[in-house]
């Protein structure tokens, strides 16, 4: 499919009346996939955002029954350089908080020390061990997806992670959501995996939420898909599912308006 071409998305756009309900979806959407693999396979791979719009999500599937977490793989997004590890802010250290127990053991973190250049080296390596079933993740306030910022984005890229130079927009939106207090707290270089890397995906689940997100959101679903919009190249994927409040889905048109969650 060409990266220019004017798209829908494949699994929908889902929009709920209120944040929990959009995220709760969403989880429960990750988990019937997750489920399928597992049933299919002996193990599944995933990958995870972290992000507070991901809280609900992730934590719907991390309670979600039937569920064996022992044959689950679990990789994460993006990570700071330099961060310490059990900082609450670190993405790992995120993921680790809300995963169950029976998850731990399966979590493959991104180390935010060492060289950039091993690290990269050593998560490719995973990444490229055998499929990523599932992606969960979200689109930031300026169209960015992990860390791929626009205008610093290939599309076509051969690289699964790379070291990137953090926009001012992404590291504000950390102090906006009480990530960190300032922004002089915020790292300014993290490890992100690619677009191409997350397109790698078998199944995408896209959770956003928040006033903020609405005209990213909007033009990431109804503009070109371009890499000055990185959550655009979303479309071109044969299986993503959006989810949205209603605050995050207000800039849309109608006829991206019709599913609705009306629960929570």
């Amino acid at each position: 499919m060409s990266l220019t071409e004017q798209v829908p998305v494949a699994g929908g756009v889902h929009i709920g009346s209120s944040a929990a309900a959009a995220g709760r979806a969403a989880g429960e959407r990750a988990a019937t996939a997750l489920r399928e693999v597992l049933r299919r396979k002996s193990r599944a791979r995933v990958i995870f955002a972290s992000a507070p719009s991901q809280d609900a999500c992730v934590r719907t599937l991390a309670a979600a029954p039937d569920i064996d977490w022992s044959r689950v793989q679990s990789m994460h997004l993006d990570e700071y350089r330099g961060i310490e590890e059990a900082n609450p802010a670190a993405f790992g250290q995120w993921l680790a908080d809300r995963l169950p127990a029976p998850a731990q053991a399966g979590l493959d973190r991104i180390s935010p020390h060492g060289t950039s250049d091993d690290e990269v080296s050593r998560y490719t390596d995973l990444l490229t061990a055998g499929p990523i079933d599932l992606i969960c993740l979200g689109i930031g306030v300026n169209g960015h997806i992990a860390f791929n910022e626009p205008g610093d984005t290939d599309f076509r890229s051969t690289i699964l992670v790379r070291e990137v130079a953090l926009t001012h927009a992404s590291r504000k939106q950390q102090v906006d959501e009480g990530l960190f207090p300032g922004l002089d707290e915020v790292p300014t270089h993290a490890l992100s995996l690619t677009v191409p890397a997350i397109l790698r995906g078998d199944a995408l689940v896209v959770t956003v939420l928040g006033p903020a997100k609405a005209a990213s959101v909007a033009s990431a679903l109804t503009g070109p898909v371009t890499p000055d919009l990185p959550a655009s190249a979303l479309r071109t994927h044969q299986d993503v599912a959006v989810f949205l409040d209603e605050h995050a889905a207000a800039a849309l048109p109608a006829d991206l308006r019709t599913s609705r969650i009306e629960n929570g």
